[in-house]
């Protein structure tokens, strides 16, 4: 019998259904190649398998493949692994940008003699180099380099000299070479994988926004819908393993912690930022939000903890409203048709601060029903002459209004707003007539009526208003998933915290309780009682804490002696 004819290389490009099996291999470093190289993840795989292994970058398969067209991904991960194995590629294999790799420190480092060489066969690469003699401690060549002082640079060897390691005093001779410089450059970017070479920024600072090389042994186990939540792809793999391994979240230090209650100071002292982003957002802190937050990607939370923090700031409000693109970003990290709930929040923020010229029907543009904002009342309550032009100008919003003025104790008001018309002309933003629960029946506006302090009078209007129009007596039961609407936001809108955390976690689990998937800001459960019950603790009561099980102590338990 004739052997199977081997199918070529093109044909296998355009192959692409999911293979577990070839999934390991490849990133086990076998040849042959994949038969599924059109497959996304399989790619991936391949991409993590090169990056490890010599005899996989050095096959001839793998050098056949690197001349089809497209395939530059595969070319720049065999690269880096020649480089790290002290092979230094030919230069019509690394000749162009698009098959220089950006990451040659990782999962190996070479010897210095091959990065020099790699920096005088390719001055493109120079900053590569640089970066990876932060790693390694090679001091001696990365000043023969005379590079422009990089705070990515400054970073990687901050970390590599407080790691420890044979090179640690050549790391940390590179970092203070550059942190002495007057001025700075932006020339790698470990978010777009980029060097940029004829103009980087000056005035650059330290802002923990470097993939350090610690931070690449993360890996998440590849499946068929694999998908990375990594902010960083500089090897261009996504962390992709054939098992899953977690770092796990850093506990902030004492000077890290101080970072949260202190001016930030131009140069970050750490990498851990993740913290100190979702309380500025929580906060409305549109300062230190904007400095810290992570370009074109989203930390956990984010989302959970700008929509109370626009509600509570105009000037967040204002910048979100003017970067349409970041409220997305944000959005799509939790859920993409959330970016609406931070668009609410905006409009909220205005009509606390009593202008709802942006909700009105003429508005340019004109605001449809689903991003009219609920919480129109916290933290801050407007007019009651505003809330009364608001509910006349768009009725789908006379039950928030009417709220509004029952939690302001604007009695006036809430009757003139319940005694308007069930319709009035123009009324095109909710559900038809017969669909919707008439006002008096509102079972959010009846929980207000029920924690005001002019109880009385509200619960009997509502209910007589009930009785005039033929309703049931009591109002209605439909709430469907608006829950969240039950709450009484002066009681939970910006709680404290009964724990206290022995340690704080650079991570969402410092502002969202497991399973606190829920909460008065749409479902979006988050709060910083605890951080902030930590911030105000003497050291005595943390110390406490950190011996408690599970590292927390309830307040109840703390001596006030």
């Amino acid at each position: 019998m004739a052997a199977a004819t081997k199918p070529d290389m093109a044909s296998l490009l355009g192959q692409s259904a999911f293979s577990a099996a070839e999934c390991e291999s490849a990133l086990q470093g076998r040849t042959p190649l994949p038969q599924q190289l059109g497959n996304p993840v399989v790619r991936l795989c391949l991409v993590s398998g090169l990056r490890r292994h010599f005899t996989l970058a050095r096959s001839a398969e793998m050098a056949e493949l690197c001349t089809y067209e497209g395939q530059e991904v595969l070319t720049r991960a065999r690269n880096a692994r020649l480089i790290m194995s002290n092979e230094v590629p030919a230069r019509e294999q690394m000749m162009t940008a698009a098959t220089q790799p950006y990451c040659i420190w990782h999962p190996d480092v070479a010897r210095e003699e091959t990065y020099r060489r790699v920096a005088e066969e390719f001055p493109s690469m120079r900053y590569q180099v640089g970066r990876a003699c932060a790693v390694a401690g090679y001091a001696r060549l990365y000043h023969e380099l005379d590079l422009l002082p990089d705070p990515s640079i400054a970073e990687e060897a901050r970390e590599a000299a407080q790691a420890g390691g044979i090179g640690k005093a050549g790391s940390r001779e590179i970092y203070e070479s550059i942190m002495a410089a007057p001025v700075r450059y932006a020339v790698m970017n470990d978010y777009n994988v980029t060097v940029e070479l004829d103009m980087p920024r000056p005035g650059a600072l330290l802002n923990a926004d470097t993939a350090v090389r610690a931070s690449l042994e993360a890996r998440s186990k590849y499946h068929q819908h694999f998908r990375s939540w990594h902010y960083f792809n500089i090897t261009e793999d996504w962390g992709i393993g054939l098992e899953k391994v977690e770092l796990g979240p850093a506990k902030l230090t004492e000077i890290e912690v101080e970072l949260l209650a202190a001016p930030l100071p131009a140069d970050l002292p750490t990498m851990n930022k993740d913290l100190l982003i979702l309380a500025a957002a929580y906060e409305g802190n549109v300062d230190r939000y904007a400095r810290l937050r992570r370009p074109g990607c989203s930390v956990p939370y984010e989302l959970h903890c700008l929509v109370p923090g626009v509600h509570r700031s105009t000037a967040m409000a204002m910048w979100l409203a003017r970067n349409p693109d970041m409220m997305k970003v944000v959005a799509d990290h939790w859920d993409s048709s959330m970016v609406v709930a931070l668009r609410r929040a905006i409009h909220a923020r205005h009509v606390m601060n009593n202008s709802i010229s942006r909700l009105l029907p003429d508005a340019t543009p004109f605001v449809p029903h689903d991003e009219l904002p609920y919480w129109i009342w916290y933290p801050t309550l407007p007019s009651p002459y505003i809330m009364c032009e608001l509910a006349r100008a768009r009725p789908a919003m006379r039950s928030q209004c009417a709220r509004a003025c029952i939690a302001g104790s604007h009695q006036w008001a809430y009757t003139k707003i319940m005694d308007m018309p069930d319709e009035e002309e123009g009324d095109t933003d909710g559900a038809s007539k017969s669909e919707r629960i008439p006002l008096a029946s509102d079972p959010f506006l009846q929980k207000e009526a029920e924690s005001s302090g002019n109880r009385e009078f509200y619960v009997s209007d509502l209910k007589r208003r009930r009785a005039e129009l033929g309703l049931p007596p009591r109002p209605s039961r439909r709430i469907q998933d608006q829950e969240w609407k039950l709450a009484i936001p002066w009681r939970v809108g910006d709680t404290s915290s009964a724990e206290l955390l022995g340690f704080l976690q650079d991570s969402g689990s410092s502002v969202v309780h497991v399973g606190q998937d829920w909460g008065m800001w749409e479902c979006l459960g988050a709060e910083l009682g605890r951080v902030r019950l930590h911030l105000s603790s003497q050291p005595e009561a943390i110390a406490r804490a950190r011996k408690e099980e599970g590292g927390v102590l309830a307040v109840e338990d703390l001596s006030l002696g």
